[in-house]
């Protein structure tokens, strides 16, 4: 009896242990590329038929900690889209300057979904935003810009 008690608990930290593991492998590791990098950047609005046309306007974007936000897009008046997760989708070398391209998308508490993508090559940085709800584009952005001087 003691023999089956003993397996059945060794049994289980093994278990506990294999899950702990792979719980570990499932994390992403930390981005040290873009991370703690702020951009200064000119949002420009794409055309929709129909919709009220903004005039460009600037923006600050953050990558810090595997997270993305915009300044002007977080505020409450502008959407509200809290800060997301990105990635770095790609690496190239062009011209023998390192390109980065990145996908990060911010969420709100309307349901819409606010999607980046973009590149990053030396202090420079473009992409496109476009948030959208249940599948529909409602705006749509073009970004460029350069690294914000501390």
């Amino acid at each position: 009896m003691l023999r089956c008690q003993s397996s059945i608990v060794l049994l289980l930290i093994t278990v506990l242990i294999s899950v702990n593991i792979s719980g570990f492998a499932q994390r992403r590791p930390k981005d040290k590329i873009l991370h703690a990098k702020v951009f200064v950047v000119t949002m420009e609005q794409q055309e929709i038929k129909k919709k009220k046309e903004l005039p460009p306007f600037e923006d600050e974007l953050t990558f810090k900690s595997n997270k993305f936000t915009s300044k002007h897009m977080r505020h409450p008046d502008t959407g509200g889209f809290q800060q997301g997760e990105y990635a770095i989708s790609k690496k190239e070398e062009l011209l023998g300057e390192m390109v980065y391209h990145f996908e990060a998308v911010n969420s709100n508490s309307k349901g819409m979904s606010l999607k980046w993508e973009g590149r990053v090559f030396g202090n420079q940085i473009e992409g496109t935003a476009i948030v959208s709800k249940n599948g529909k584009i409602k705006q749509e952005f073009t970004f460029s810009g350069t690294l914000k001087i501390k």
